[in-house]
């Protein structure tokens, strides 16, 4: 009896799911897109309609540094709710982990992943 809840939302979840997926077949278009396969990426059409085209380095450096900052600022927010109670320990341990992180953040400035300039456009 402990369970029966956890039972009837599994039931309950399951029943909607097969609802919906069979309401989408009964009423979903039947005749395929012609854009259906085509391959697109970081909201830029492909040119040469090819998947196996390169896409120009900044995208993943950029992606690293968005992950970079992200990161910092999910760690940020418990201390600040903490903060308090760590004391000047805290806020030293704070300190370093934000200058190493601007450290990042300049070496790759410096190294030239923030800037967008590209040699040949290809369009």
């Amino acid at each position: 009896m402990e369970y029966l809840g956890l039972a009837l939302l599994l039931v309950a979840m399951l029943g909607l799911s097969i609802l919906l997926i069979s309401l989408n077949y009964i009423l979903g278009p039947k005749t395929p897109e012609k854009m259906q396969d085509y391959p697109y990426e970081c909201g830029v059409p492909l040119y040469d309609k090819s998947a196996q085209s390169t896409f120009h380095q900044g995208y993943y450096l950029l992606g690293l540094l968005l992950l970079l900052f992200d990161i910092e600022a999910a760690f940020l927010f418990p201390w600040t709710v903490v903060y308090r109670y760590l004391g000047i320990f805290g806020f030293i341990e704070m300190l370093l982990f934000v200058l190493i992180l601007t450290y990042g953040l300049a070496y790759a400035w410096r190294k030239g992943a923030l800037d967008w300039q590209f040699e040949e456009e290809r369009f």
